[in-house]
């Protein structure tokens, strides 16, 4: 069996021997496919066993729309590439992942169906390895509903001798938390996952730990060390290690301020964008800021320059020494699996180490 991989949306998915769908060696990556990652996926393909294009939306008729592009599907049997795309609800008109589509995908029997059915002929269509559940912004009060459509679109699915895994948002924890913000995540994205029973009913379960910070949160870390550890060992409690895929990221994000009426009710607030080291260094020099610090406890760099009188911050999680100390993490807690979104400017030494991690474990 080839051992290809990754991309500017990729995930990796690391596993162990224990880990009955993955390699005999231990590692696999399973790649988030966008695109503008094909050239990225080409050359390390050695790496990748599963490609996770995201091309399939469903609305809330349940009707389910998109393609997988033809070179991808050329480069999967030529590089023995297994296949398992994603759907989820994505509402181009507000920018986000829509709740109502969700909930009534959940709630009403003839468009579970219909969403169940499609999927079906899905893998069909394109001989596919599986597919990745991707329903996100799901109220809590949704949480049996979902677990319902999961259980039987595997049922559909493994009948047929296809997998099925699903993309879940991240928590430390059952009760929400200190602040309104926190109680808003645990509403509308981390209550409705029961992860107990997705893991016993799917064939794996991704967890998306990271996005600790974000464009609507102050500035910190996409994750920072002791926060996925926190996250890592919850997830545990339910779902088992080599079921698991640990996200893990290597990116930047560059925290300013904006005034816009579109993004906030009162003009003006904090946004992030995704940024390079490069880049934030260039903009280091150019503003006479402070240069990139290593912060050891959070494994991350960061650093900030004044403009127009206000502070915009970079804070970087692409370092290789925050790589593997997250890569320890999955050695510590043997963890079966971890999935990965990468941009293509990773260094090079991150496929190194993963090479090395996988033959020496």
């Amino acid at each position: 069996m080839n051992f290809p991989r990754t991309i500017l949306s990729v995930i990796i998915f690391l596993s162990f021997l224990t880990t009955p769908l993955l390699s005999q060696q231990g590692l696999d990556f399973h790649f988030a496919y966008r695109p503008a990652s094909f050239d990225v996926l080409k050359k390390y393909a050695e790496y990748v066993t599963i490609v996770l294009p995201e091309p399939f939306i469903v609305d809330a008729s349940g009707v389910v729309y998109g393609e997988i592009e033809p070179r991808l599907l050329r480069l999967a049997r030529e590089k023995d590439l297994k296949i398992m795309p994603q759907i989820k609800n994505p509402d181009p008109t507000i920018g986000t992942f829509n709740q109502e589509w969700a909930r009534r995908i959940l709630n009403d029997q003839n468009i579970r169906d219909r969403v169940i059915n499609s999927m079906v002929q899905l893998c069909r269509q394109y001989d596919l390895y599986g597919i990745q559940v991707d329903l996100e912004n799901v109220h809590i009060d949704d949480r049996d509903a979902l677990t319902e459509f999961y259980r039987l679109a595997a049922d559909a699915l493994h009948r047929e001798g296809y997998k099925i895994s699903i993309a879940v948002v991240h928590r430390a924890g059952e009760l929400a938390g200190p602040n309104t913000y926190t109680k808003w995540m645990m509403e509308n994205w981390r209550g409705a996952y029961d992860l107990k029973a997705l893991g016993e009913i799917g064939d794996f379960v991704k967890l998306m730990s990271y996005a600790q910070h974000t464009r609507r949160t102050t500035p910190g870390p996409s994750q920072g060390l002791p926060w996925l550890e926190e996250v890592l060992k919850y997830s545990l409690q339910y779902v088992p290690p080599e079921k698991l895929s640990l996200g893990i990221t290597m990116r930047g994000s560059h925290y300013y301020t904006v005034a816009d009426t579109g993004l906030y009710y009162a003009n003006a607030r904090s946004w992030s964008r995704s940024i390079t080291k490069k880049e934030a260094e260039s903009l280091i020099e150019q503003y006479n800021g402070t240069p990139l610090q290593w912060d050891d406890r959070q494994k991350m760099l960061y650093g900030y320059i004044e403009r127009g009188g206000v502070f915009e911050w970079f804070v970087l999680d692409d370092d290789m020494r925050s790589f593997d100390a997250k890569l320890e993490l999955v050695n510590t807690y043997n963890v079966g699996a971890i999935n990965m979104w990468v941009f293509g400017h990773e260094d090079n030494a991150m496929w190194e180490n993963i090479k090395a991690f996988r033959y020496n474990h």
